[in-house]
């Protein structure tokens, strides 16, 4: 658990440092750049608190969060000011004030409350808070809500396959495949709500590799050839043809499969950044099976 709490902190504290991120903000507009230098000085004390949390003193939070708060109130429909609310909650997590930290992820839940994305990397991080604290069952709680209110945003993509790490961190077989089965429901309902998108392509993906994690090798064939046929000529299947002859060669012990799917690969993509690695793999595959 140890090992988990601190990838959790330094996971919190990369977060935090690089939120100006795609999820939080979208771009700064010409007029950000002099808000920006007025945030600076702020931005620059969060800073030094969350790559150091142990060696500030609680003044210091107390100044800092004063100060993001002051941005905050008074640059409220900036981009900045966004990301000064949630530098506020970070630095409350890695002094491990949890408390404090779950007001204030509440408040930006309340504050941006018509922002899907926003909302749903609060309770993402709501749940931080309790798995930091070894509270599991709160932070599932947390992860579980994500994934039924706000299935389509970034966070709601990501949360059941970080469930199932969680559970293989913890060595707990049984709750990691539960988890990796339920995975593979909710990607497969979000990829029938869309069909034939690109968020199809990409939950159709996820299926794939939790198949794969459960050891389920056909589970994975089948899901990958079934997206042969769904996207045939409207994505590039260099990857799938690759992941499909990898599974037949090392997993399922057909090397010639692997290598009929290799050729396929070959001839439709000759300019493909895998034709060299797969030609590579034909006369390794073609060699044993002349021993």
């Amino acid at each position: 658990m140890r090992n988990l709490k601190s990838s959790l902190k330094k996971t919190i504290c990369v977060i935090a440092i690089f939120s100006c991120s795609s999820l939080i903000l979208s771009g700064c507009a010409n007029d950000e750049y002099a808000i920006e230098k007025k945030y600076w000085k702020a931005k620059r004390q969060a800073d030094k608190i969350l790559s150091n949390p142990h060696a500030s003193p609680p003044n210091e939070l107390e100044r800092t969060v004063y100060s993001l708060n002051k941005f905050s109130e008074n640059f409220p429909k900036s981009n900045l000011g966004i990301d000064a609310d949630f530098s506020i909650a970070y630095l409350y997590m890695v002094k491990e004030n949890y408390d404090l930290g779950r007001a204030q992820l509440k408040k930006i839940i309340q504050k941006y409350q018509k922002s899907k994305e926003l909302v749903a990397q609060a309770l993402f991080l709501i749940g931080n808070s309790y798995e930091l604290q070894d509270k599991w069952p709160s932070a599932l709680e947390q992860y579980k809500t994500i994934m039924q209110d706000y299935p389509e945003t970034k966070r709601g993509l990501e949360v059941p396959i970080y469930i199932t790490e969680h559970y293989k961190i913890k060595y707990e077989p049984d709750k990691m495949m539960s988890a990796l089965g339920e995975a593979i429901s909710y990607y497969k309902a979000m990829a029938a709500k869309y069909p034939v998108t690109p968020l199809s392509f990409k939950m159709d993906m996820l299926v794939a590799q939790c198949y794969s994690e459960m050891k389920d090798w056909q589970g994975a064939v089948n899901t990958l050839n079934a997206m042969l046929t769904t996207y045939n000529g409207k994505v590039s299947f260099e990857g799938i043809l690759l992941n499909l002859a990898s599974i037949y060669s090392q997993k399922l012990n057909n090397p010639a499969k692997a290598i009929e799917i290799l050729e396929v690969l070959l001839k439709e993509y000759p300019k493909s950044k895998y034709a060299n690695p797969a030609k590579d793999i034909i006369k390794r595959l073609t060699s044993q099976s002349i021993k």
